[in-house]
């Protein structure tokens, strides 16, 4: 062997056990742990000096916050009476300046939910970067979005032609129905029902003729309390991400985004529970990492008692009747509007959250008691849980 030739397969077998130089992952501009109350993401931020926890939500324009807490709060942030700029807001290891928010009165949101809603983390503050929530560790991380690079597995969804918004190209079908293409807006602020269905999109489609049908209210937004039909869809596909016979909701009035002709629906955590969503506005498109064979979800069920309670008084303790759907559990234990909760199963609700309740009436074929307090009586009842559709 020659020694031109020995210094070859040497140069060759000294490549082959050199380890390959690896691409560094990207490293985020801010990680910041998330409160998974009630189906919503809660974020820590610092506005102005003061901690508070703001819901992250995807569907909405433009960051808010609750027009009460910040003038009793003394933010110097009024610039009118619906608009406002924080000189300091921080999330994690980001701070951005002269921050513009918007001004909402919060409280139906809070009735609703069982917490102090303090503002809304929204699109105008997100686009900005990449936006990875990690839903089984509970952590969103902010990626500087023009040097962002995925590397994984998921499934990629396209926004549909034209949104900077996370408009996600998907269908519909219905049963006994041809499957239809529809825009659905990635709401991470629409907690509940995996899939809501703007009124026009449905009454379009016939779908508010669907049955078995339940209605009722669907859910409380900016615009307050909604009200549309429950159906189970047979499927909706998102790219290959499909969800499997989910209840849905059906609008049945133009109220909020419910009247909204420039997406047909929403589609909200429920929908990605457990997986990692990633989305990347720069790129147009949204990525799931799920660990679940044929990329599919589960049954996104709606409520098992028919019973929606509201959260009233000092801290948002008492936890109030403030609807009955007809022919369901709740209805056929003579639980009627106005009646108050005082324990569930013998433990007293000031030991609970309003979402801690939700959850534990939420369970199939399980069986629940509650005591109540009815004007001046208190009652026991039970309620024999089980789904709706």
């Amino acid at each position: 062997m020659n020694v031109a030739r020995a210094g070859m397969i040497a140069a060759l077998l000294t490549a082959a056990c050199w380890p390959a130089r690896r691409i560094a992952a990207p490293q985020p501009v801010a990680t910041v742990p998330f409160d998974a109350y009630g189906g919503a993401i809660y974020v820590p931020a610092v506005v102005d000096g003061d901690s508070v926890w703001l819901m992250l939500d995807t569907g909405l324009s433009h960051t808010a916050l609750d027009h009460d807490w910040a003038f009793t709060s003394g933010l110097p942030i009024a610039e009118t009476e619906s608009t406002g700029v924080v000189t300091s807001f921080r999330l994690g290891e980001l701070e951005l300046s002269q921050q513009h928010v918007v001004l909402y009165r919060l409280g139906a949101l809070s009735a609703a939910s069982g917490r102090p809603e303090r503002g809304l983390l929204g699109h105008d503050v997100l686009h900005r970067f990449t936006v990875e929530i990690d839903y089984q560790r509970q952590r969103v991380r902010l990626y500087d979005a023009a040097h962002y690079e995925y590397r994984g597995h998921g499934a990629a969804v396209l926004f549909a032609p034209d949104a900077d918004v996370p408009l996600l190209r998907a269908s519909v079908k219905a049963p006994g129905r041809q499957r239809v293409a529809a825009r659905l807006l990635l709401d991470t602020g629409a907690s509940g029902l995996c899939v809501i269905l703007a009124t026009p999109f449905g009454a379009e489609q016939g779908l508010s003729l669907l049955r078995p049908a339940i209605t009722a209210p669907i859910g409380t937004s900016l615009a307050g309390d909604l009200h549309g039909i429950v159906v189970r869809l047979q499927e909706v596909r998102l790219g290959r991400i499909r969800i499997a016979s989910p209840t849905s909701a059906v609008g049945t009035e133009h109220k909020g985004f419910l009247g909204s002709t420039d997406f047909d629906g929403i589609v909200g955590n429920a929908a990605f529970e457990g997986s990692r969503l990633i989305v990347d506005y720069a790129r147009h498109r949204a990525i799931v990492e799920r660990g679940i064979r044929d990329e599919e979800i589960g049954r996104c069920d709606f409520d098992m008692s028919g019973l929606r309670l509201v959260a009233r008084g000092a801290g948002l303790k008492e936890f109030v009747v403030d609807y009955v759907i007809p022919r369901t559990p709740a209805a056929d234990a003579g639980v009627v509007v106005g009646d108050e909760l005082l324990s569930i199963d013998g433990r007293p609700v000031s030991a609970l959250t309003l979402s801690d309740v939700r959850r534990a009436i939420s369970v199939a074929d399980g069986v629940r008691e509650l005591l109540l307090r009815r004007d001046s009586d208190t009652l026991q009842v039970v309620l024999k849980l089980r789904r709706l559709l």
